[in-house]
């Protein structure tokens, strides 16, 4: 059955885990980022390689590890604390931890740099938006 994600948050932390575990980011201390539109898709994904094998009539595709993960927030620009940290980090090399609460009170956690943050164009429409754009490094905790 759907679950609506309507109501979901996202929240912010400049400190990253020691350990990378569920429990690892649920003793860190997080702002909320207010002013969220939209948060990117976000999961496991592997990475690909051709295998080449001796008699078979074509390669495959076997997986390799992680792949490379990025992921776009549409913000309205607002003040706000989470969205001044995500402002203030935008370039560079040091990690902050993320943390996504559903409704239903499952979380997602992460770690990302901030390699963007874009002003929406200048219509009407679009003048007090922005999108952020993270690398995710971490791997993608799901706590139910």
């Amino acid at each position: 059955m759907p679950t609506s994600l309507a109501g979901s948050t996202l929240a912010v932390s400049r400190a990253t885990p020691a350990d990378v575990t569920a429990a690892g980011f649920a003793a860190l201390s997080y702002a909320q980022i207010k002013g969220v539109k939209v948060i990117g898709e976000l999961g496991k994904q592997y990475a690909t390689t051709a295998r080449n094998y001796i008699g078979l009539t074509r390669p495959y595709q076997a997986m390799s590890g992680l792949a490379e993960l990025s992921l776009q927030v549409e913000l309205v620009r607002i003040a706000d604390a989470g969205q001044d940290t995500l402002r203030a980090v935008v370039g560079l090399d040091s990690a902050c931890s993320y943390r996504v609460t559903r409704p239903d009170g499952s979380l997602i956690y992460f770690t990302a740099q901030v390699n963007a943050i874009m002003n929406g164009g200048f219509a009407s429409t679009s003048i007090a938006e922005q999108k952020c754009n993270m690398s995710v490094l971490s791997k993608v905790i799901e706590v139910d």
